[in-house]
């Protein structure tokens, strides 16, 4: 039987990006999910929660982030939940890359990254909790020449 999906709790330590990428790994061999997608959930992810860990839990060294991932018929769902510092990642300014290296401000790429990987990005604060919920669409199963999908 296929999981439908997992719960990752890592602590606020950068060596449990690796755990995540094995559950993700896991997660998308089980649903059969395709790699252009498993490469854009590991790179968004290691970006958040590397911002969770470094400036969210900077001075709190025994924080937790708990990741969900679901699949729902044409999607994929990930929520990264922690209690560090309240923080909207979404109200970064976009950085504006036309610009010349020298006169670009520092910050703000990685988030821009998440978003053009991501279809869908969405923050909010819960119960003193950070919420970011991650969609990525499926891709359209291909159909054979009979009609039917493979």
């Amino acid at each position: 039987m296929l999981a439908r999906g997992i719960h990752v709790v890592l602590r606020s330590d950068t060596h449990e990006i690796r755990r995540l990428a094995d559950a993700i790994e896991y997660l998308a061999d089980s649903l059969q999910l395709p790699q252009p997608m498993i490469f854009k959930l590991n790179l968004a992810l290691d970006e958040l929660i590397t911002n969770v860990i470094a400036y969210g839990y900077a001075e709190q060294k025994d924080g937790v982030i708990d990741i969900e991932m679901r699949r729902h018929d044409d999607r994929v769902v990930v929520k990264l939940i922690d209690s560090a510092a309240a923080f909207d990642p979404l109200s970064v300014t976009e950085p504006d890359t036309a610009a010349a290296l020298e006169d670009r401000k520092i910050g703000g790429l990685g988030i821009h990254f998440v978003r053009t990987l991501i279809d869908e990005v969405d923050y909010r604060r819960d119960d003193d909790r950070n919420v970011i919920t991650l969609t990525l669409l499926l891709p359209p199963e291909p159909v054979t020449a009979n009609g039917a999908q493979t």
